[in-house]
């Protein structure tokens, strides 16, 4: 066979290597001159002339654009020499819209003609070098020109010149060379950039109208990136993909929404984008997250269709590679990272609906469902839930609407990291329809124990699913449907797949303290969900009732054979160290739930808490946890037991046991005596009502406080004598046993005790009552004194007035009270051994203001002496003080815009708004004058049934604050007049709704030192009905809202024709048919003026309010309103000028106070 000859370099035996391109470097001179530089760019046939003098431009443009010495002579240059190259007769002036001025036409004007005609020419001869060395000198030039106002107009004639047929071809042909001529694809692209955010976007969309060659092999250069063996130099410098890149996002930002739908219809240019985004630089990458969110995203007039086009599963896909980005360590720690960024772009594109990848669910309910679905009435008599062809249907496959969310979220790790563990559940809570589809299909982790940090991940990953709530009426529309959900569904959003009764069982029993805790806490949230779903079913609303309680019922069955048995809770519990109080309140909440929630599976175990109950009574009752903290979760683990003890009937309440020196009931009462201040004790009181009731401590009687007047006593001598208070515990605890074992012996006593004393009074006793556990303390309390336990009598010394003073005030016989304290005061004289009964008291100390000896104190006279004239500034305070409906609540500006009409009115969107015009920040009250002009657009345009009266009250309130919202904040009673008055017209019933209608019709505007409807409610007639005091409580409660300032004050006592509003406000409360609450309101406005700067003062100087409050509180038979008066008398001299009031009045305001 004979030798094969070579073919050339061209040849089909041509070598397949790619060759190595050497390029040789161009050479340059340094321009001093315009005539200079106009002789280099010129034509010439010479490509090493022509080369020279392109380099030596580009040189040029580069300093120019990095500025320093000698800038303005260079840029005199440069605008000289384009000065001498514009077309004869050309402005070179383009409109902002992209389009030519009228009456200026330079289509075929050509600019920089020796520099084009050089770049044609070398492209027909194949030269590479002047095709790239051409580009990038325009590039350069551009964005110089770009800096320059004055220049704009020339930079605008070249970009229209790139637009011309012949430099169109050749940037086709520059953008479609060989991939390995990046050094002529680059440039190009650039630019092309450079033209497309030239002034603004100015000819984007010629330039897009050209797309044939502006947008040519786009896709493929997005493709070309650097390689391996290229030099470091051109490593460095942006690839041609970099280039195509931000050439599109440029085009992206700048062109109309119909031209980015035609892009983003182009499926190779998306798909580019982002192949290969996971090695793009970290400018990059950022560079096309916020493009595209900024410019596509928000952007509401991009089409969905379009939005969701560029948003496929496999563009998330690749954007979600972006949580493992290598980013370089940088000094700049500002910024944020790459995966920060891509976690952003994610939450908004797919928990956003606008963007195209969330598509509208209905719930619980699959794609193939029809929840309101009729079905004949005998069917679903006869068959129930089997009558509903697709209730069983989706236990291994669940047709979704969001398919791309769906083939999205597989690719995700939530248990490896945070951040896509939060795009998760986010994508759960607005497509709920996921949960079920989403661990139906991801079978390949399961929930199995296992002390490790993807375990941890996943776990944490399973509580925040779980946590999520279920959608309202189990779907989104606004009413409940006609049928149930598919109760597999349900189920799986409450427990999922993973979390079966297995895996449940054996992280309970696990021996590591954490995964038992995670398998709690899940437990926990699952069951609180399980009780939203079952009372969901249960809603007494529904028309197929039997059909959704069978529903109910069959959720809660599906929920048992996936949870834990009760008993393996319970063991779980009894293992839990005394130490670690946070699972323990865990775990004992756990108990507590399932007795509450499903009590038959709760009660089929024999569980007996009492144990449990004593180990955190007497871990309570030690004191032993000083961290603040610890003490809350043990009360909260208290309050569960108490809870479960509830439903147990086997708790024995008063059996002492060898844990307890005390009986648990009386320990709990020592345990709510001993609790700091502050720490919420109010389920505790609850127990400790409901046990004495049932064991008939105390009266069961409707308006009996119960064992309250026993606790109030035991907490006063616990904050006076806290020594004395131990040895009255072992006392009170065997008064108490003794009564819950047999009440009826003390009831029995109480009825004797009533006769006797019955036959020696003129009284009528036969409605008298006491509680019996006071009839079982007299029966005990001459064992002390026998005892001659002196420490015990002091303390009982001190407790016993208190205590039966307390039950007079709550409403038992007084005179039965009276007795008993007498009987009670001839056990201390034996006990302590002192001369007759009037020494009882020295042994017992002071009681009730006393001092010395004393003879038995009546009841009834402690009560006049205690009871409602010492009300402390804290309990004046939680009185009169009342929260401020005008609080400033900026974010009122934006949550508005998206919420219906109804909405705005109903909800307090409205309102909110109008609050902010007395805001103290001038930005604020002009926003949210704009903000109610255009609510009262809305709501014009709307079919509101009230819309006329509220835009009309909408409109004045604008027309009174347009003057006056740069001065200040407009005055807070014309702001309160106006937020109550829109609720007034929401309710044509109203009372006042005539009158608020003739006041808006009086005129557009309102005067500001006058308040509306002041003179028609306290002068004027109702306009309905008997309704005055309706309608004045109204007015108070407007006024006390609009009483902020001491502008506001002014305004309460300015002089009128009728007198001062705050004296006419005074006189109101004279008024013998006007009721405790109207008086307490026109207190509340009195309160709320002493908490003005001055106010008290001016109460005082100007109204003579001591005066009035010494002869209220003497006129009022009332202790608890005497009370009140007295404690206003000291908070007026406390908060007064007292300098300014004793030079007024001497020292009798004083003495008064």
């Amino acid at each position: 066979m004979g030798k094969r000859f070579s073919q050339g370099g061209d040849g089909a035996g041509a070598p397949r290597k790619r060759q190595r391109i050497v390029h040789e470097a161009p050479t340059s001179e340094d321009i001093l001159a315009s005539r200079q530089l106009k002789a280099l760019l010129s034509f010439d046939q010479d490509p090493v002339r022509a080369r020279h003098g392109l380099q030596s431009f580009k040189v040029y443009l580069d300093v120019l654009l990095q500025g320093g010495d000698g800038h303005e002579e260079r840029f005199t240059v440069l605008t000289d020499y384009l000065e001498s190259t514009r077309p004869w007769g050309s402005t070179a002036v383009i409109s902002s819209r992209g389009e030519e001025d009228e009456g200026v036409d330079d289509e075929n004007q050509v600019y920089l003609p020796e520099i084009m005609k050089t770049w044609s020419h070398y492209a027909q001869l194949g030269n590479d070098n002047i095709m790239s060395a051409v580009p990038v000198a325009l590039a350069l030039l551009l964005k110089l020109l770009s800096q320059n106002l004055a220049l704009v107009p020339f930079g605008l004639g070249i970009c229209r010149t790139l637009l011309h047929k012949r430099q169109l071809e050749l940037i086709s042909r520059n953008l479609t060379a060989d991939k390995g001529k990046a050094f002529i694809i680059s440039p190009t692209l650039r630019m092309l950039k450079e033209a497309m955010c030239f002034d603004g976007g100015a000819v984007a969309r010629p330039i897009f109208r050209a797309r044939a060659s502006t947008l040519k092999a786009l896709a493929r250069n997005m493709g070309i990136v650097h390689i391996g063996d290229e030099d470091e130099q051109t490593a460095k410098r942006p690839s041609a993909r970099t280039n195509a890149v931000s050439f599109l996002l440029s085009a992206l930002k700048f062109l109309h929404p119909e031209a980015k739908r035609e892009i983003l219809f182009q499926r190779d240019i998306v798909s580019a984008l982002t192949r290969d985004i996971k090695q793009d630089p970290p400018y990059l990458v950022a560079e096309i997250l916020n493009g595209l969110r900024d410019h596509v995203l928000l952007d509401d007039k991009v089409s969905r269709e379009a939005k969701s086009n560029l948003l496929s599963a496999a563009t998330l896909v690749r954007i979600s590679s972006l949580y493992y980005y290598r980013q370089p360590a940088v000094d700049e720690s500002n910024l944020p990272s790459i995966a920060d960024l891509a976690h952003d772009f994610l939450m908004t594109a797919c928990t956003t609906p606008s963007c195209g990848v969330l598509r509208q669910d209905t719930g619980l309910y699959p794609r193939e469902t029809d929840p309101d679905a009729a079905l004949p009435s005998a069917e679903l008599d006869e068959l129930g839930l089997e009558a509903i062809v697709w209730m069983n249907r989706f236990k291994t496959e669940v047709p979704v609407r969001n398919f791309v969310l769906s083939n999205f979220v597989p690719n995700l790790r939530p248990w490896s990291s945070i951040k896509q563990s939060e795009l998760v559940t986010s994508i759960f809570r607005v497509a709920p329809e996921l949960v079920a589809d989403f661990f139906i299909h991801n079978k390949s982790f399961t929930f199995g124990p296992k002390l490790s940090t993807t375990w941890i991940g996943y776990a944490a990953f399973l509580f925040n699913t779980v946590a999520l709530p279920i959608p309202a009426n189990f779907c989104r529309g606004p009413a409940f449907p006609e049928l149930p959900p598919p109760t597999s569904i349900v189920i799986d959003n409450i427990l999922p797949l993973p979390l079966n009764q297995k895996a449940l069982v054996r992280c309970l029993a696990h021996k590591s303290k954490m995964v038992a805790f995670f398998a709690t806490r899940i437990l926990v949230i699952a069951i609180e969900k399980l009780d939203v779903a079952v009372r969901m079913h249960q809603d007494p609303s529904r028309l197929n009732k039997a059909l959704w309680a069978e529903a109910g019922r069959r959720l809660v069955d599906e929920f048992c054979q996936r949870s834990p048995g009760i008993k393996d809770m319970i063991n779980s519990y009894r293992s839990i160290s005394e130490d670690d109080i946070l699972h323990r309140e865990a775990a004992s909440r756990l108990l507590r739930l399932y007795y509450e929630v499903i009590p038959q599976v709760a009660l089929m175990a024999k569980f007996d808490v009492s144990p449990f109950l004593e180990t955190a009574l007497g871990r309570l009752s030690k004191q032993q946890l000083e961290d603040p903290k610890d003490l809350v979760l043990s009360l909260k683990e208290l309050e569960n037991l108490l809870a479960i003890a509830g439903y147990s009937p086997g708790m024995r309440w008063f059996t002492a046991s060898e844990a307890l020196a005390l009986s648990p009931f009386t320990t709990l009462v020592k345990v709510f005596v001993d609790a700091p201040h502050g720490v919420a004790l109010t389920k505790v009181r609850q127990v400790l009502n409901f046990v004495a009731v049932e064991q008939q401590l105390v009266p069961a009687y409707a308006g009996h406080p119960g064992l309250l007047p026993l606790l109030e006593s035991l907490q006063s001598i616990k904050q006076s004598s806290p020594k004395l208070i131990g040895d009255i515990w072992p006392f009170l605890d065997n008064c108490l046993t003794r009564c819950a074992n047999a009440p009826i012996k003390y009831l029995e006593s109480m009825q004797d005790t009533i006769q006797a004393l019955g036959g020696s009074s003129d009284e009528g006793l036969s409605e008298a009552v006491i509680s019996p556990i006071t009839m079982a303390m007299l029966e005990q309390l001459p064992f002390v004194a026998k005892a001659a336990d002196k420490a015990v009598l002091r303390a009982l010394g001190q407790f016993l007035p208190k205590y039966l003073s307390l039950s007079a005030g709550a409403g038992e016989s007084t005179s039965l009270l009276d007795d008993l304290f007498t009987k009670m005061s001839a056990h201390f004289f034996k006990g302590l051994k002192k001369a007759p009964v009037t020494s009882v008291a020295d042994g017992m100390g002071p009681m009730d203001g006393q001092e010395g000896p004393a003879t038995s104190i009546p009841v009834s006279s402690q009560l006049d002496s205690s009871v409602g004239e010492n009300i402390t500034d804290e309990a004046l305070q939680i009185l009169l003080e009342v929260p401020e409906n005008l609080a400033a609540d900026n974010s009122a500006l934006v949550k508005w815009t998206n919420k219906t009409v109804d909405e705005l009115v109903d909800e307090g969107y409205t309102t909110s708004l109008i609050a902010l015009l007395v805001s103290e920040h001038a930005s604020i009250r002009k926003e949210a004058l704009i903000n109610i002009l255009k609510v009262a657009a809305k709501l014009k345009q709307s079919d509101y049934e009230e819309k006329d009266q509220i835009w009309l009250l909408l409109s004045e309130l604008a027309e009174t604050a347009k003057g006056h919202v740069d001065d200040g904040p407009l005055p807070s009673p014309i702001v309160a007049f106006a937020w109550h008055a829109l609720k007034v017209l929401r309710d044509p019933l109203s009372s006042l709704y005539p009158k608020v209608n003739a006041f808006l019709t009086r005129g557009p505007v309102w005067t500001l030192d006058r308040l509306p409807l002041v003179d028609e409610i306290l002068t004027e007639e109702p306009s309905v009905g008997d309704s005055y005091y309706a309608q004045l409580n109204w007015l108070l409660t407007y006024l006390l809202d609009g009483l902020r300032t001491p502008q506001d004050l002014e305004l309460f006592h300015k002089k009128r024709v009728r007198g001062p509003l705050l004296e006419r406000l005074l006189a109101l409360a004279n008024n013998s048919y006007m009721r405790l609450p109207l008086r307490t309101q026109v207190m509340r406005v009195v309160y709320r003026a002493t908490g003005v700067a001055g106010g008290s003062t001016t109460l005082v100087t100007r109204f003579g309010i001591v005066n009035w409050l010494e002869a209220q509180r003497l006129g009022t038979k009332d202790a608890k309103e005497a009370g009140m008066y007295k404690a206003l008398l000291r908070r007026i001299w406390s908060t007064c000028d007292r300098e300014k009031v004793e030079k007024w009045g001497g020292k009798g305001v004083e003495a008064l106070c």
